[in-house]
């Protein structure tokens, strides 16, 4: 074998490596990218069930009945204060400790709420077999009823809820963890109160 082969062979060699290791980056970034998008979509349906969920709800605690409201009514003071929203004595609500992802799980700790603010300050740590775990918080307050609509501690006819789903995405390179990061989706609803 003459100079020019060996510099041939060399050559074809180097492009050889350098071929499998591009195709072996591109194989783990779409491996990657797969993984956020299915956990985008775990977290998009978490955040629309929990939406849904507070949606069906009655108004305020004092609408659970029915219309308990005298009318007219000039302003909707007789509603729940700012202070006090979330889940009234009785209902089960649950806050991890520490606030950090925990292991375990309530089941159905929700299904006393019967009115949209129980939702207040809710937290939830969901796991989902084989893809991760998901935590799952929820503020609720009053809207403003002038565009855009924004946060106000005044009683209005209209509430807001802004869910949250978080979860941890690991990179990793074969079995070493190279990065960690968080992805949240933020969701929100306006609920009006009408007669």
């Amino acid at each position: 074998m003459n100079s020019g082969q060996t510099m041939l062979s060399l050559l074809a060699m180097v492009l050889l490596g350098t071929t499998v290791l591009t195709v072996n980056r591109n194989s783990l970034n779409n491996g990657t990218i797969l993984r956020q998008t299915e956990l985008g979509i775990y977290s998009v349906s978490l955040a629309t069930s929990y939406i849904q969920r507070a949606k069906q709800m009655a108004f305020d605690e004092k609408t659970t009945g029915g219309l308990a409201i005298s009318l007219p009514m000039a302003k909707p003071t007789a509603g729940t204060l700012s202070a006090t929203m979330g889940p009234e004595s009785g209902a089960r609500y649950f806050t991890p400790p520490g606030g950090t992802m925990e292991t375990y799980e309530t089941t159905n700790y929700d299904n006393t709420y019967d009115d949209f603010d129980d939702y207040n300050n809710f937290v939830k740590d969901t796991s989902v077999d084989g893809v991760d775990k998901f935590r799952v918080t929820a503020r609720v307050c009053y809207a403003s009823q002038v565009p855009p609509f924004s946060d106000t501690t005044g009683a209005t006819w209209l509430k807001r809820i802004v869910v949250k789903v978080n979860n941890s995405i690991k990179r990793s390179v074969y079995t070493k963890e190279v990065s960690t990061g968080t992805d949240t989706i933020t969701f929100s609803y306006i609920k009006s109160f009408y007669f």
